[in-house]
């Protein structure tokens, strides 16, 4: 079987994909996935997907020739819940791909598989992730919109996937992020994480900010919303 990404290049819309992938997977086995090209920015996104345990084979647009039966993958779909839990847009992908007659249980247990890495944050360090300014992000909203916090380190997106991933596991204070990628990594490991927002994105899309966090978070995991005026690191 071979699946492919069409609906988003950004980071965290496509892991919100993961749980509906794990369940296609444990449904009918493994197969071949392949993602936007634009997201070769994202720095060994197909190492951290491969570890995962669901792909065959994970490949970008321009690797691949001529296939058939190719089963399209997007989010750009109803938003019906079949689990409350369940982020929003999470229900989008599994509706899309159940409405195209796919049989499987989104898998809600999903966790990150997270490889060890030789270097990670210290314990008493407060780790961030905050939204960066790459190539190809949406320019409507804000970018480094934490960097006036005090006694946080963010990440460093020079880094792989795979080792900020594992700092944010293994660093022991609660993760602080914001709306972006890594923010969803920390949900998909279940991490203590708060998610800061700012004006920037307030009423995004004309709605309220709770329905930003119910798009991309589960509401029985360990992320919180909280405005980025609110916060004191000082009570971490």
């Amino acid at each position: 079987m071979i699946l492919q990404l069409k609906c988003t290049a950004n980071l965290g819309d496509f892991l919100n994909a993961l749980p509906v992938l794990s369940g296609v997977y444990k449904s009918y086995g493994k197969f071949t996935f392949i993602i936007r090209n634009e997201m070769d920015k994202f720095i060994g996104i197909k190492e951290f997907l491969m570890y995962q345990d669901i792909f065959t084979e994970v490949l970008f647009e321009k690797e691949i020739v001529l296939l058939s039966g190719v089963i399209e993958v997007s989010s750009w779909t109803r938003e019906d819940k079949s689990n409350d839990d369940r982020p929003i847009e999470t229900c989008r992908y599994e509706n899309w791909l159940k409405d195209r007659g796919l049989d499987f249980e989104v898998d809600d247990a999903f966790i990150l598989k997270v490889s060890e890495c030789d270097v990670y944050y210290k314990d008493h360090i407060v780790l961030g992730g905050d939204r960066w300014n790459g190539p190809g992000i949406d320019g409507r909203r804000a970018s480094w919109t934490l960097a006036h916090l005090n006694d946080v380190t963010f990440l460093d997106y020079k880094n792989t996937l795979m080792e900020n991933a594992h700092f944010i596991k293994n660093v022991k204070k609660p993760f602080i992020s914001t709306f972006t990628g890594v923010s969803v990594i920390a949900d998909l490991l279940n991490k203590d994480q708060l998610v800061l927002w700012g004006e920037d994105i307030r009423d995004w899309d004309n709605k309220p900010i709770e329905y930003s966090f119910e798009k991309h978070f589960y509401r029985n995991r360990n992320s919180k919303l909280m405005y980025v005026g609110d916060f004191d690191v000082s009570k971490l």
